[in-house]
């Protein structure tokens, strides 16, 4: 049996398998579609009506069934039961060619194994890849199909996932989502992306309110909430604001049996990529942090610190293009933290 800690991770980054196919999650229906269209990269694409759905204007349209399933997409960590419907937008440069967003669309196993499958589709009249994926949890089967094409420099990516053995609940609703794709295309001249307004995501505020939770206390953007979120440990805590993939989570677990941060950090390094750990503090207290990139456009830090006989695990996550809007208020956050 492994080490407990080295299951103490943020599961975007590897992903555990489990056995057995016949649990379900009761899915949430669809009610109807509506065509979502984008007036900077032209893009379309139907999302259903009654679900949480985000929009950012040149770049991003997603659609999660409730707000649990939306947190679990971004930590893999057992929780609701959700679908999502997604479609970025991502320009082609040195960095992000379609090879590249592929494989880092993958998530890591932990056996190492890659199973995923990738074979040739059409996508809005043009040629395209589609990278599938299915493997069980704790509360049934998850599955993902990505569609990636490229068309004027501008890489379309559509996922439709799900967590719960329910995937095929929506299989009809899928087949008219594909059908109603239509590419994007690099604009002549993009217009600026107005935050402020509820057509797109809202900033984190520059004005930081005390949060207080069971095991801890920390300041945060005055527009961003605490949520209580599922884990596996004595607590967790999702603070996020109107972007689903722009949050700061941490979870408390029980360290009475392991209090050597060292050892914690290295039964964690290979789930982060395998890359060392890089020193900090956390609440006056010695702490150590992973950096690493669950999909193409999201960069992440996982913070691992010890208090007494608790182990703090605090993780961050920003949109990239957006870094020095979300990072440097994230890292006052943390600058904030005292533990209980």
């Amino acid at each position: 049996m492994r080490p407990l800690y080295a299951f103490l991770v943020t599961a975007i980054a590897a992903a555990t398998l489990m056995g057995g196919c016949a649990r379900k999650a009761t899915p949430t229906p669809i009610e109807g579609l509506e065509l979502k269209k984008d007036d900077v990269t032209g893009f379309e694409i139907k999302v259903p009506t009654n679900w949480r759905i985000q929009v950012v204007p040149g770049e991003l349209v997603i659609a999660v069934s409730n707000s649990g399933a939306g947190r679990r997409f971004l930590t893999f960590k057992e929780g609701d039961g959700g679908a999502k419907i997604e479609l970025r937008a991502i320009r082609v440069d040195s960095v992000r060619v379609l090879d590249t967003l592929i494989k880092n669309s993958k998530l890591e196993f932990e056996d190492g194994l890659d199973r995923y499958e990738l074979t040739d589709v059409t996508l809005g009249g043009q040629q395209a890849k589609k990278l599938a994926v299915a493997f069980d949890q704790e509360d049934g089967e998850y599955r993902s199909e990505m569609y990636f094409a490229e068309q004027d420099s501008v890489i379309t990516i559509v996922t439709l996932a799900s967590f719960g053995n329910n995937f095929n609940d929506y299989s009809k609703e899928f087949e008219e989502i594909l059908a109603s794709v239509k590419l994007a295309k690099r604009p002549v001249e993009r217009p600026k992306v107005d935050t402020t307004t509820p057509t797109g995501p809202e900033p984190p505020s520059d004005t930081l309110v005390p949060y207080s939770g069971k095991f801890f206390a920390m300041k945060i953007p005055s527009n961003f909430e605490g949520q209580k979120a599922e884990g596996s440990g004595l607590g967790s805590v999702n603070i996020v604001g109107s972007r689903l993939d722009c949050n700061i989570q941490v979870d408390v677990f029980d360290a009475a049996k392991q209090k050597n941060l060292d050892k914690i950090i290295d039964q964690n390094k290979g789930n982060y990529g395998g890359q060392a750990a890089t020193a900090t503090t956390l609440a006056g207290a010695k702490a150590k942090y992973f950096s690493y990139n669950p999909t193409a456009n999201i960069s992440s830090r996982a913070y691992f610190c010890l208090s007494g006989d608790k182990l703090f695990r605090i993780t961050v996550n920003w949109y990239k293009p957006e870094q020095s809007v979300y990072l440097p208020i994230f890292e006052k956050c943390l600058a904030s933290v005292t533990f209980k």
